[in-house]
């Protein structure tokens, strides 16, 4: 039973690690794209910027009154079909907030920071880009059908919907950037975190509440105190009990629970990176030898 037990944790735990490092390249492959789209979308705006400049309504030649109704009717089913899997894929979306209640006396339910799908937001900000381009060139083409004073119509709605594409795609390019280099989680999500540490047991004080970005979702930290007469046996299994409950919320990769049996004025990792604050705050060769003869 043990041997089937312990087959069982490494199935999920090796599981559990295939799944982080796909989270993990989900931002990668949209930064790809948004910067494949954004130099396509340069290119189309030099190439519409020629065409002002010095082609003129030379596209007229080729025009021929109904000949290209057609290509303006495929374009609008094009934006309907586009609009509908924008829409589908908004809704496959994943619940954006998920509620907790606290094992330990926390019965208010509390709404937790959305939690984001980097796959499906790219794909649907790419079916609603490609919605638009389609309608603004279905609207050029009727205006260039419709009087050949309107040439300049075609370019100017490729350079418009050119620029937006660029900003979109901006704007999500930053985004996934900044969850790749671990910002910080919203004060919001911090202050949830904390209200939910500090009523978790009456002994416990948090002493300090990090989060932030591991890849999609959020890697969090906390250190808490609790008395020093606590056996290490409760301790533990407090801590442990205390990250079971974070790791239980949807935005949450990974929490690391720190317990402590004081409150400190200084950052320990800032600490270990100092050479002058690890003589100063580092415990004592007395100490240790105190505790290790106890």
């Amino acid at each position: 039973m043990f041997v089937q037990e312990i087959s069982i944790n490494q199935k999920y735990s090796q599981r559990l690690l295939q799944n982080q490092g796909a989270a993990r390249l989900e931002p990668v492959g949209v930064l790809t794209c948004a910067a494949l789209m954004g130099m396509a979308s340069f290119e189309i705006l030099k190439e519409s910027i020629e065409s002002l400049a010095f082609d003129g309504n030379v596209m007229h030649d080729h025009l021929q009154d109904g000949q290209n109704m057609s290509a303006v009717y495929g374009m609008g089913f094009i934006v309907i079909v586009k609009l509908g899997l924008y829409f589908l894929c908004e809704h496959s979306r994943p619940a954006k907030a998920s509620n907790y209640n606290s094992m330990y006396g926390n019965s208010a339910a509390k709404q937790s920071v959305k939690v984001s799908d980097p796959t499906l937001e790219a794909l649907a900000q790419d079916h609603w880009n490609d919605a638009l381009s389609n309608a603004v060139a279905a609207i050029a083409l009727s205006a260039a059908l419709l009087s050949k004073d309107l040439w300049f119509v075609d370019p100017i709605g490729a350079m418009v919907i050119s620029l937006y594409i660029i900003y979109s795609w901006y704007e999500t390019g930053k985004e996934q950037i900044e969850q790749l280099t671990g910002k910080s989680a919203p004060q919001d999500m911090i202050d949830e975190l904390y209200d939910l540490a500090s009523t978790f047991d009456k002994r416990m004080i948090v002493d300090v509440v990090r989060a932030y970005h591991f890849g999609p979702k959020f890697l969090v930290e906390l250190e808490v105190v609790l008395p020093k007469d606590t056996l290490l046996l409760e301790s533990h299994d407090l801590g442990m009990e205390l990250q079971y409950e974070i790791e239980g919320r949807e935005e949450v990769e990974r929490c690391f629970v720190h317990i402590d049996y004081e409150m400190r004025p200084y950052d320990e990792h800032v600490v270990s990176k100092v050479p002058e604050l690890r003589a100063k705050y580092r415990p004592s060769a007395n100490n240790l030898s105190k505790c290790h003869s106890v």
